[in-house]
Parts: structure tokens; sequence; C-alpha cells
């Protein structure tokens, strides 16, 4: 049993694409500027996927309608509806979630909601190593994490994509004990 065991019920969510800029000085290094940070484009992939932050995180909108069953083997399931933006299985972006089962794997680097068949190998792209992040989904143009934190009885789960190698978005949900 972890501490992740149990019923969680959907209090809020939020939705965050935040401004980046790409500049190059040659044909082989590419720098991202996000929020005043410059940073080595694959640096900010491997810190985005990690669910770090690098500007002021938008508030949660009060938000309801999704359970998330945590079993003692860190098995998940959910279901519910709820009118949020929720990156699917597939890993498009719907107006409403779109519930899915998985397990939830630990590493080093956190704790990550998988998708039943996902691999569990350290997340990469072009050869690059993203330590003990764990993707849900990398289908060549998307990649997601999806994350969860216990604070106290709330579990905040971050769900942090890159499309197409630069287009960054994040979605946060916060629940709370059922």
């Amino acid at each position: 049993m972890t501490d992740f065991t149990g019923r969680w019920t959907l209090r809020g969510a939020v939705s965050h694409d935040p401004d980046v800029a790409y500049e190059s000085e040659d044909e082989i290094r590419m720098d991202a500027v996000i929020d005043g940070t410059r940073l080595d484009l694959e640096l900010l992939l491997h810190k985005w996927l990690a669910g770090e932050t690098f500007d002021a995180e938008p508030p949660l909108e009060p938000a309801s309608g999704l359970t998330l069953d945590i079993g003692d083997d860190d098995t998940f399931t959910e279901s519910g509806t709820a009118e949020v933006e929720w990156f699917c299985e597939e890993g498009v972006l719907e107006a409403k979630a779109l519930p899915f089962d998985g397990r939830i794997v630990t590493t080093p680097a956190g704790s990550h909601l998988l998708l039943h068949d996902a691999g569990t190998e350290p997340a990469s792209a072009d050869g690059h190593r993203y330590g003990d992040v764990r993707l849900r989904l990398d289908d060549g143009d998307t990649q997601i994490t999806d994350t969860v934190v216990l604070d106290g009885d709330r579990l905040r789960r971050t769900v942090s994509v890159v499309t197409d190698e630069m287009y960054l978005s994040r979605v946060r949900y916060e629940y709370g004990r059922a």
C-alpha cells in the first residue's frame, strides 16, 4: 500500500501554454527563451517534461466530476466526466475528460501515471535521455508526462506536453480524498 492508495475526486483544474521564443546561432544548437530564462532546447524539453515551472502558474479553477481510484498495487482507474482540458490516451487535446486506466511508476524523478502498456524505460528523444522521467505517451510527434504528488490530503496531478519538439502545454489538476 502506498500513500496514493484510495479514492480521489477532482476539485480543480487549469491549463497553461507558456510563451517560448526560439533562437539559433547556428544550424546545430537551438536555444529557447521562456519567461526570460534562456536554455538549450533539449534541456528545456527535459525540464518541462519533468514538471519544472518557469513562470507563475495560473490558479486552479473549480472542477468536479472525475474520480481517480488507486489500488494497493499502484494500479489506477478513472471514472466520471468533467468539462476540463484533457490529453487523452492518444495525445489529443480534448475539451472534456476521457478517463483511462493504468499504473503508477515511481522513480527518483517522481511518480508517473502510465498506461498499462507503456514501457518503463526513461523518456528520450532523438537520443537525448530525460533521466528518470517516464512518458505516458511518445508517438513521435507528442510526448506526455503525467505526474502525481501528494500535498497533505490533496493529490496534485501535472500533465506536461511537448508537441513537435517545440510547443509546450500543461494541465494541472487537484484531487481531494473522497
